[in-house]
């Protein structure tokens, strides 16, 4: 396993495909902001369209896919205004097709046909899920794996063959991954934790760090992990992470503990040994301040739910 890999592992998402959509015309979609942990994404199959986030607008084209890993709102609209520069929102045309919930809405000129979906993400966020941009967004290419996951996806919707909730769940997580290595490969993105996983050396570091959370990591020490100066590393992980490395590795380890807690498969104890705290009374003054609640507590009120 690699940095991204434990990436991965850690923030366990899971994924669904909820809706496919074939609009003409002119139209216009409003989509909320999610609650947290919960990504919307879209997945552009044939046609063009408009993303504004924050008043920025970008084009969308066939093989595109959009991912928002904070849930933020965004508008996807038609290329062509009407004459009075209006688009209309959408009429409420729904029916079922296959797994999903088909929504049309008829017009003049190409059909745009999208997949929309969620991803969930159920395991250790804080820390982890840094200094993203709020809209992740890839442009497949010709026998790009990314775009052959597409094509099963978009399949696998369409017709409700047996076994088809199992394809769809593999093939999001598999979609999800590419997404983030593809963002990672391009160089696009500089801060936050893919752009430490863009740097082969903060790669290493978050490797470790994931791998053995509960280790007696120290400045040194991650910075040999490095192979670099405590004061440069400590300089090049503040300007890439925005925090510093102790901060960060304190997060993890607090990340992964709230999250064995909340699978309810250990102890405040053991919950504290995992996060490196030789003291269980430090571990639960660490807890509290981050999470508002000690340990026990948190491990069942996420039970209870």
């Amino acid at each position: 396993m690699d940095g991204l890999d434990r990436l991965v592992h850690a923030i366990a998402p899971t994924g669904s495909v909820e809706l496919q959509c074939h609009f003409a015309g002119e139209w216009t979609l409003d989509h909320p902001s999610t609650p947290p942990n919960h990504l919307p994404y879209h997945v552009i199959l044939a046609g063009r369209a408009e993303l504004e986030v924050d008043g920025k607008t970008s084009a969308l084209e066939p093989g595109d896919v959009l991912l928002f890993p904070y849930g933020d709102a965004h508008i996807l609209r038609s290329v062509a205004a009407g004459i009075d520069g209006q688009r209309p929102m959408l009429e409420n045309r729904r029916r079922p097709h296959g797994r999903v919930t088909l929504i049309e809405h008829g017009g003049d000129g190409p059909t745009l046909d999208m997949l929309c979906g969620a991803f969930q993400l159920s395991g250790a966020t804080d820390a982890l899920w840094t200094g993203l941009p709020k809209v992740l967004h890839v442009r497949t290419e010709h026998r790009d794996a990314l775009l052959g996951l597409i094509q099963v996806l978009r399949d696998e919707a369409a017709r409700p063959l047996p076994g088809g909730s199992a394809v769809i769940e593999m093939v999001t997580g598999a979609m999800f991954t590419l997404v983030l290595r593809s963002m990672t490969a391009s160089g696009q993105l500089q801060l936050g934790i893919l752009g430490m996983l863009a740097h082969p050396k903060m790669a290493q570091v978050v490797d470790a760090v994931l791998k053995d959370p509960a280790h007696a990591w120290t400045l040194q020490s991650l910075a040999d992990v490095a192979h670099t100066s405590r004061a440069s590393f400590a300089r090049h992980f503040g300007e890439i992470s925005g925090m510093t490395p102790m901060d960060w590795v304190n997060g993890v380890r607090l990340a992964v503990a709230a999250q064995s807690l909340r699978a309810g498969k250990l102890s405040a104890g053991r919950a504290a040994e995992l996060a490196g705290y030789a003291s269980e009374a430090a571990f639960a003054r660490a807890f509290k301040t981050r999470y508002g609640t000690p340990p026990a507590a948190y491990g069942r009120l996420h039970a209870a739910r």
